[in-house]
């Protein structure tokens, strides 16, 4: 069985998740996993999202060792965004780092959605030929709904790494808080002070979720996705998964990865790339329109999950790739 090497071992976050769940399965398979610091040789080599490894990279290349890359989408909000410059530098040297391999290293590119193909169509340095479009995929063993035998009447979460990523969320949460009848939990960090302050105190805030706690925070919920522009966020998915549908408005990929039933994606009613103000009353009728309708739509969102984003189905898709690079070759 062939041997794929990664640049380093699985980081925090959305492409280490994949990362750790995607090495799983490739060893159940029977693959072999190295990384960069490894003496073995790689038949193929495989970069999640970036990394600093460049020279490795590119003495893989010289050596003829297929590289495939799967990417999200380009840092942007950083300059819509008041920042100190280091925050500002780093994001501009992670896509700069991204353009070069993806033009210059990269022998097979899976872009992890249809408008992360397009967004680096118009944004990157080159138009890739050998590309495929592969959404992330989780274990739907492991996100699944708990069945109870006592109904309960669902609520709201909203999971983000940073909570107040865009400058209206803090406002958009106290509104839906007070707007909609609903038991309503906040989780992840909040970054900037003058925001943590902002939130409303009736508002759940708990912070970070550990990880394994991840199935049983999505049970019997709504999920509102608060992401702008987002390339193919695993939340979303482990929220499907889980049965909770998902709120969210229409921008990036969120439209391709909640068909009709699984969810609502409501207008976003602005210019979503200019941070503009969205329409915070169509999430609060969506989020209204679910709660009524509730087990109609958790049962499509678990039945989404199960057809589009099975771990094993996706595996399938990036074991083709990899055999065709290395057929390739």
């Amino acid at each position: 069985m062939f041997t794929v090497a990664f640049p380093h071992p699985p980081a925090s976050g959305g492409p280490g998740s994949f990362q750790k769940r995607f090495e799983a399965e490739l060893k159940n398979r029977g693959y072999k996993i190295i990384y960069a610091y490894d003496t073995d040789k790689a038949d193929i080599v495989f970069v999640v999202g970036g990394t600093k490894k460049l020279i490795w990279l590119l003495k893989n290349k010289f050596n003829k060792i297929p590289i495939i890359y799967r990417l999200d989408g380009i840092n942007w909000i950083h300059r819509k965004r008041k920042i100190v410059p280091l925050p500002f530098i780093k994001s501009e040297i992670q896509n700069i780092i991204c353009k070069i391999i993806h033009k210059f290293l990269s022998s097979y590119i899976v872009y992890q959605s249809i408008f992360v193909k397009e967004w680096w169509k118009s944004a990157g340095w080159r138009k890739s030929k050998n590309y495929e479009i592969i959404n992330n995929g989780i274990d739907i063993e492991e996100f699944r709904p708990y069945f109870n035998d006592v109904k309960t009447k669902p609520h709201l979460i909203c999971l983000e790494g940073y909570v107040d990523y865009t400058p209206y969320a803090i406002d958009l949460i106290n509104f839906l808080s007070q707007k909609l009848e609903i038991k309503f939990e906040v989780y992840g960090d909040i970054k900037f002070k003058e925001q943590r302050e902002k939130l409303k105190t009736d508002v759940n805030y708990i912070g970070r979720v550990a990880f394994n706690d991840l199935p049983k925070t999505y049970q019997n919920t709504i999920y509102l996705s608060l992401d702008i522009n987002a390339g193919c966020p695993n939340t979303v998915i482990e929220a499907l998964a889980c049965g909770s549908p998902v709120v969210g408005f229409d921008t990036g990929s969120l439209k391709e990865l909640v068909p009709d039933g699984s969810g609502i994606i409501v207008p976003y009613g602005g210019d979503p790339w200019k941070l503009e103000t969205p329409n915070y009353q169509g999430l609060a009728d969506a989020i209204a329109k679910i709660a009524e309708d509730y087990e109609y739509y958790s049962i499509n969102a678990r039945k989404t999950a199960e057809e589009k984003y099975n771990i094993n189905r996706i595996v399938d898709k990036y074991i083709s790739v990899i055999q065709k690079a290395i057929h390739n070759k």
